[in-house]
Formats: C-alpha cells, structure tokens, sequence
C-alpha cells in the first residue's frame, strides 16, 4: 500500500517541476496526444554538465502504448481508458 505521506510528497514535488519546467510538460502531453502509436520511436539524449551525452531510444509496442495511456489518464486523474 502507498504511504499517503510520501504521495502528498510527491506532489508537492510534481507541482514544483512542472512550474520550473512548462515547456516541457507541453512538449510531452503535445507528444502523448498526437504521436504515441505502435512503431513511434522514443529516442531521449541528457547531456551532463559536464557535456557528456547519455543516449537511448526504443520503439514502442502496442502494450507500451496502452501503458503510456494509462499512465498518463492516472497521473491526469482519470479512470483507464
């Protein structure tokens, strides 16, 4: 079971991130509605301070997207779709 402590935690946390980073999250909640379908790549770069660029990518299967989809209807506060 969650502790509801740590939940309350973690929202104060989420609502700190998005306000400091609201491109972003309109990049994404952009790209989860028009661009999350089987065979799309996911394809993520962070560079460090320091200048070294860590790289990954994946291509997402349909069991990935429908929990991208229900990720996003939870976090949204949502029934699953």
């Amino acid at each position: 079971m969650r502790n509801p402590a740590q939940l309350l935690r973690l929202k104060k946390q989420w609502d700190g991130f998005a306000s400091r980073h609201p491109k972003l999250l309109r990049y994404l909640i952009y790209v989860s509605d028009n661009s999350l379908e089987e065979g799309a790549l996911l394809d993520l770069t962070v560079t460090d301070p320091e200048g070294k660029a860590l790289h990954a990518n994946a291509r997402l299967t349909a069991e990935d997207v429908v929990f991208l989809t229900t990720l996003r209807a939870v976090l949204d506060g949502k029934e699953q779709p």
